[in-house]
């Protein structure tokens, strides 16, 4: 084969490429830009009476979180709703977050403060941190969210009266992703674009999708169908617990919905690019199943198909550039639709290779970490990777 041949096949093939990578965005941009449509937010709740809410007890885990917890406490505590119950579970921490914990009870009979000073075997310390703090709550609706977790007053009394309104059995709200730096609008973004494309929430309340949705800042869920489901304790080693939530919550038979968060709800994910790289290394390789191979084909499509667009632009002749375009609008759709929830600008979806890139290596990382320690270490215990795949619930 002659130099020239040469050159004209890697044309051809950049150009297939090229092309299948825009097909693959816009497969997953169309029904995005369209699905997203049905999803509401928690500002178009309607209106109700105290006497028309239910009992509600929001069911926290803390560990070592003594920088943030006393400010994610005090707008729990802040919340306007009647009859609410707060328990926060502080797992095994080792500064002074308990400390904080029992003297915000002291201070105000809503808030219930309890301590895990052991893990039992064949537990996740988040998920039976969560599981001791629901045997306990008395309320018929239960809120569980993260120890870092901003709400506005009256976030719960809005999520619980969209619940009621759309018939729902749980509501996961989508956070106010804070990001305080360009890296980590870029992974943020990014990684929100491939979950929602992915994971596609607005299907979940759809009996036949196998569409499911959790976020661990904002679960709520009727305390009878929690229950049904086998609550915390059927996720007792499941390392994607608030997905699972969502997952085991259909399964029994509940009507799941997903909503925005319209300001009510804000957490800072994590700091940094490095900080976002280490805070997915627990999770990325779980939602792959643990599978190399799967692992492997996911991030050879994410960067390749993500650079496709880009350098499309390079390769000559017409045709690449069309299918260029065409790759470009469909990322641009995606970030368009997730604009409804993130704090984007116009032109952040032009960032997508770089957060294709990032998000790449944290996967990467997360696959070689898991297998060279044969486990996850998360919050200083590790955690065996063949206990992990028996844990999964699906």
């Amino acid at each position: 084969m002659g130099l020239e041949q040469a050159c004209q096949l890697a044309v051809g093939a950049g150009t297939g490429f090229t092309a299948f990578a825009a097909l693959l965005w816009l497969h997953l941009a169309l029904p995005m830009a369209w699905g997203q449509r049905s999803i509401r937010g928690l500002a178009s709740a309607p209106e109700r009476a105290d006497a028309e809410l239910p009992p509600v007890t929001i069911v926290s885990a803390a560990r070592d979180e003594a920088a943030r917890v006393e400010h994610a406490a005090g707008s729990l505590l802040a919340q306007d709703y009647p009859g609410l119950e707060i328990v926060i579970v502080d797992d095994r921490s080792t500064d002074q977050t308990g400390a904080i914990l029992d003297r915000l009870a002291a201070s105000d009979p809503r808030l219930r403060a309890l301590r895990v000073t052991t893990l039992p075997e064949g537990w996740l310390g988040k998920c039976h941190a969560l599981a001791r703090g629901a045997e306990v709550a008395r309320g018929e609706w239960l809120l569980f969210t993260d120890g870092d977790v901003w709400m506005k007053p009256d976030a719960v009394r809005h999520a619980v009266s969209l619940a009621m309104d759309l018939g729902a059995d749980h509501l996961a709200v989508g956070a106010d992703l804070e990001f305080h730096t360009l890296g980590e609008r870029i992974f943020i973004a990014y990684f929100s674009a491939l979950f929602y494309a992915s994971q596609r929430p607005w299907d979940a309340p759809n009996p036949k999708s196998k569409a499911h949705v959790g976020i661990g800042a904002f679960n709520l869920v009727r305390r009878d169908v929690y229950d049904r489901a086998g609550g915390h304790t059927r996720l007792r080693m499941e390392v994607l617990d608030d997905m699972a939530l969502g997952l085991i919550v259909k399964e029994a038979g509940g009507k799941s919905w997903f909503a925005l968060h319209d300001d009510f709800v804000r957490v800072r994910w994590h700091e940094g690019v490095r900080g976002l790289i280490r805070g997915v290394e627990k999770n990325s390789f779980a939602a792959l199943r643990y599978r190399v191979g799967e692992t492997t084909v996911s991030v050879v499509f994410q960067f390749f198909g993500t650079m496709a667009p880009a350098f499309g632009w390079l390769l000559p002749g017409p045709w690449p550039k069309v299918f260029a375009v065409a790759g470009w609008f469909g990322i641009w759709l995606l970030y368009r639709a997730i604009g409804r929830n993130l704090r984007l600008r116009w032109w952040d979806f032009l960032t997508a290779p770089i957060g294709a890139t990032l998000f790449s290596y944290a996967i990467l990382r997360s696959m070689v970490l898991t297998l060279t320690r044969r486990g996850v270490i998360w919050r200083e215990t590790h955690y065996g990777i063949e206990e992990l795949k028996k844990g999964r619930v699906r």
